[in-house]
C-alpha cells in the first residue's frame, strides 16, 4: 500500500509546486518573471507535460531576449534541449538547443544549471555516434562537478564516460570508470545511483560476451527496484534500454523462452513510439538468433525507420548491420552488401570496433558467395584484424573485471575476519570476567581458549591449502591449453600437405577439369580450416561441414569409387556441442587411403554419432581390406610415408577429455566375417561433451 501511495504523493508535490509558481508569476517582474517561467517549464517536464513545458520555455526565451537577460536565455534553451530529448528523443534539436544554451552561459557570470546543458549535449551527441565530441563534453561536465565536489554529479559523469568508451570498444577503460562510479555511489549510499551503476556494469559484461555475469548484475539491478528507482529510470530515459538488454542476455544464452517472456512483459505501449524502436531491434536480434529471418527482417526495418527519424546513429549503425546479417542468412548477397556497406561506413567514421568487425565479415562473406575472391579476401583480412583487436580489448576488460571481483572477495574476507576477531575479542572478555569471578573454573577456561586458538590455526591452514590447490589447478589448465595449441599447430601442415598431394595427383594425370573442381573445393576447405583452427573448439556442426567437404573432395579424386553416410543414433544437437577442430578428418582419411583405396567392389564409409552420459560416441567404419592387408600393400609401395595424423589426434583427444590413458579415448577394431576374412575396420572415439558456456 505504501508503494502505491508513494508515487501519487510525489505527483501531488510536483503539482503543488506548479501552483505555487503560477501564483508567484502574477507578481514577478523583469528577470524574476523569466526565472519563474523557466522554473515552470522544468516543473512541467517532471509532470510529463510536454506542451506546457515547451510553452513556458519559449515564453521565457522570448522575454529574456527582449530584456537581453543572457542567463534567462541560457536556461530557456537548456529547457528546450531537455524537452527535445526527453519527450521525442530528438537528438538533433536537443544538440542545437544545448549548444545555443552553452553560448549564452559563456556570456554570463552566472553558471547555475550549466551542468544540465552538458548532460544533454553528451546524450544527444553520443546518440549521433560522435564519440570524441561526446567525451569532450563529458570530461567538461566531470571537471565541473568535481570542482563543485558533487558526489552524484561525479557518479553521473563517470557513468557517461564509461558508456562512451564501452560503445567505442575500449572495454578496459569503460570498466575502470564504471567501477569508480559504483564505488562513489556505494560511499554515498544512494540506492538509485547504485542501481544505475550496476546496470552499466551489466551492460559492459554483455559487451565483452560474459553473459552469465551480465545476467547476475542485471538481476541485482532488478532486485533493488522500487517505484522511486523505476521513475528515475523513466525520467532519465534508460528504463526501456535496461529491460530490452536484460531480455537480450537470455537470447545470447539460448534461453529463448525466458527472453520472449520478458519481451512480452516489457513491450512499450504504442504512444511510446521512441521506445518501440528499441523494442523492434532487440526482438529482431532474438529472431535472428533463432534463425527466424523473415520476422527478424520485419522488426529490423521497423526499428531502423524509428532510429533514422531521430538520427540515433548508434542504433542506425546497429540496425543496418543486423539487416545485412539477415539478408546474408537469406542468401540475398546484393542486399547484404548494400546494408553491410552502409553500416560499415558509419562504424568506420565513429571507430566503433565491434561494428567495424561485423561490417567487414558481412562484406567478406557476401563477396565470397558471389565468387569475387579478391574482394572477399580483402574484407576477410580486415575482419580478422578487427576481430583480434576486439578479442584483446575484451580479454583486458575480463582481466580488469576479474581483478576487481577478487579485490571485492578479499575485502569481504577481511570484513568477515574482522567480525570474527571482534567476536573472539568479545568472547575473551567474557572469559576474563569469568576468570576474575570464578577462580575455580580457571583451568576449564584456559583449556577452552587453547582449543579455540588451535581451531583458528587449522582454519587458516585449510584456507592456505585451498588457495594453493586453486593456483595449481590454474597452472595445470594453462599448460593443457598450450599443449593443445601446439598439437593443432602440428595438425594444420599435416592436413594441408595431404590435400596438396591429392591436387598434384590430378595434375600429373592431366585431368585439368577435375583438378580445377578439386582446387575450388580445396580453397573453400582451407578457408574453413584456417578460420576454425584458430579456435580451441568449434561446434560439431562446423566440424561435420569440413568433414563432408573433405569426403566430397576424395570422392571426386577417386571418381566416386566409394560412398559415405553420416548418421545420428539418438538426439545429438550438433550446433550446441563443441569439439576440437579437425578431430575427425584424420580417421576418415586413414579409412579411405589405407582401407578403401585397395579394395575391389563396392566401398563404403559409415560415420555414426550417439550421446550417452555426457559423452559423445563416434563410430567410423569402413569395409576396406583391413589393417593387416593394408600393411602388406603399403610395404610394397614406393610412395610409403609415415603419417603423424592419428598419433597427434589421439593426443589432442586425450588432452581434451582430460585423461592420460590414450586407450580410453580411442579404440581401433579389425572386422572379420564368419570365415575369418577381413571385412574392414572400426574406429571408436569417445569425446567429452562440452557445451558452449563451459570452459575448455
Amino acid at each position: 500500500m505504501i508503494l502505491i501511495l508513494a508515487p501519487a504523493a510525489s505527483m501531488v508535490t510536483r503539482a503543488q509546486n506548479v501552483d505555487s509558481l503560477k501564483k508567484a508569476l502574477f507578481t514577478a517582474k523583469d528577470t524574476n518573471e523569466i526565472d519563474c517561467l523557466n522554473a515552470l517549464s522544468n516543473a512541467y517536464i517532471l509532470l510529463e507535460n510536454k506542451d506546457s513545458a515547451k510553452y513556458y520555455a519559449v515564453r521565457a526565451g522570448d522575454q529574456a531576449k527582449a530584456l537581453n537577460y543572457m542567463y534567462g536565455l541560457a536556461v530557456s534553451r537548456c529547457r528546450l534541449s531537455q524537452i527535445a530529448k526527453h519527450f521525442d528523443d530528438d537528438f538533433i534539436n536537443s544538440e542545437r538547443w544545448g549548444k545555443e544554451s552553452l553560448y549564452w552561459y559563456e556570456k554570463t557570470a552566472k553558471k547555475e544549471g550549466i551542468s544540465t546543458v552538458y548532460y544533454y549535449l553528451v546524450y544527444s551527441i553520443f546518440a549521433q555516434s560522435r564519440f570524441d565530441e561526446a567525451i569532450y563534453y563529458a570530461e567538461k561536465r566531470y571537471a565541473l562537478v568535481k570542482a563543485e565536489n558533487s558526489s552524484l554529479g561525479k557518479i553521473e559523469a563517470l557513468t557517461w564516460l564509461s558508456a562512451i568508451y564501452r560503445q567505442t570498444g575500449n572495454y578496459e577503460k569503460s570498466f575502470l570508470m564504471a567501477r569508480e562510479s559504483y564505488d562513489f555511489a556505494s560511499a554515498a549510499k544512494n540506492k538509485h545511483w547504485i542501481s544505475t551503476t550496476l546496470y552499466h556494469i551489466a551492460q559492459l559484461y554483455a559487451h565483452i560476451e560474459d553473459y552469465p555475469n551480465a545476467l547476475i548484475y542485471f538481476r541485482r539491478v532488478l532486485q533493488m527496484d522500487d517505484d522511486h528507482i523505476r521513475n528515475e529510470r523513466i525520467r532519465g530515459d534508460i528504463d526501456i534500454w535496461l529491460k530490452m538488454e536484460f531480455a537480450e542476455v537470455f537470447s545470447h544464452l539460448k534461453q529463448f523462452d525466458s527472453a520472449w517472456y520478458y519481451y512480452r512483459l516489457f513491450k512499450p505501449t504504442k504512444d511510446k513510439s521512441a521506445y518501440l524502436r528499441v523494442y523492434w531491434i532487440s526482438t529482431g536480434e532474438c529472431y535472428l538468433l533463432q534463425k527466424d529471418y523473415h520476422n527478424a527482417l520485419k522488426n529490423f526495418e521497423l526499428g531502423l525507420a524509428g532510429h533514422i527519424k531521430l538520427n540515433d546513429r548508434n542504433e542506425i549503425m546497429r540496425a543496418l548491420l543486423d539487416i545485412g546479417k539477415t539478408y546474408l542468412a537469406l542468401e540475398n548477397n546484393e542486399a547484404a552488401l548494400e546494408y553491410g556497406r552502409k553500416g560499415l561506413a558509419i562504424a568506420l567514421e565513429t571507430r566503433a570496433k565491434q561494428f567495424i568487425r561485423d561490417g567487414f565479415l558481412i562484406l567478406s562473406t557476401a563477396f565470397d558467395r558471389m565468387q569475387q575472391a579478391d574482394s572477399s579476401n580483402f574484407y576477410y583480412r580486415n575482419y580478422i584484424y578487427w576481430k583480434e583487436s576486439i578479442a584483446n580489448d575484451q580479454l583486458k576488460a575480463k582481466f580488469t573485471a576479474y581483478r576487481y571481483e577478487e579485490q571485492i572477495k578479499l575485502l569481504d574476507k577481511e570484513n568477515q575476519l574482522q567480525q570474527q576477531l571482534l567476536k573472539q575479542s568479545s568472547e575473551h572478555k567474557k572469559m576474563l570476567t569469568i576468570v576474575i569471578g570464578l577462580l575455580l573454573l580457571f583451568g576449564i577456561i584456559f583449556i577452552r581458549f587453547i582449543m579455540l586458538k588451535r581451531k583458528i590455526l587449522q582454519n587458516e591452514l585449510q584456507i592456505q591449502k585451498l588457495e594453493n590447490d586453486r593456483k595449481q589447478a590454474a597452472f595445470q589448465q594453462q599448460a593443457t591449453e598450450l599443449e593443445m595449441q601446439a598439437l593443432r599447430a602440428q595438425m594444420n601442415p599435416h592436413f594441408i600437405f595431404n590435400c596438396l598431394s591429392s591436387i598434384n595427383s590430378f595434375i600429373l594425370k592431366n585431368e585439368s577439369e577435375a583438378a580445377s573442381d578439386y582446387l575450388t573445393k580445396f580453397a573453400r576447405l582451407i578457408r574453413m580450416v584456417m578460420h576454425n583452427s584458430k579456435e580451441a573448439v568449434i561446434t560439431l556442426e562446423d566440424e561435420l561441414e569440413m568433414l563432408q567437404l573433405y569426403l566430397d573432395m576424395e570422392r571426386l579424386r577417386f571418381k566416386k569409387a566409394f560412398d559415405y553416410t553420416i548418421t545420428f543414433k539418438n538426439e545429438v544437437d550438433a550446433s550446441f556441442i563443441y569439439i576440437p577442430p579437425l578431430l575427425l578428418q584424420p580417421f576418415a582419411e586413414n579409412a579411405i587411403w589405407h582401407g578403401l583405396l585397395h579394395k575391389e567392389g563396392k566401398k563404403h564409409l559409415s560415420i555414426a554419432f550417439s550421446e550417452e552420459n555426457n559423452l559423445l560416441h563416434c563410430s567410423i567404419v569402413d569395409n576396406g581390406i583391413g589393417r593387416e592387408a593394408a600393411t602388406t600393400v603399403e610395404g610394397k609401395s614406393p610412395e610409403k610415408q609415415k603419417s603423424m595424423g592419428l598419433k597427434i589426434t589421439r593426443q589432442r583427444l586425450a588432452l581434451f577429455n582430460g585423461v592420460k590413458d590414450l586407450q580410453n579415448v580411442l579404440a581401433i577394431e579389425d572386422l572379420f566375417d564368419q570365415d575369418g576374412r577381413a571385412t574392414g575396420t572400426r574406429v571408436q572415439l569417445t569425446i567429452r561433451i562440452k557445451r558452449n558456456t563451459e570452459p575448455v
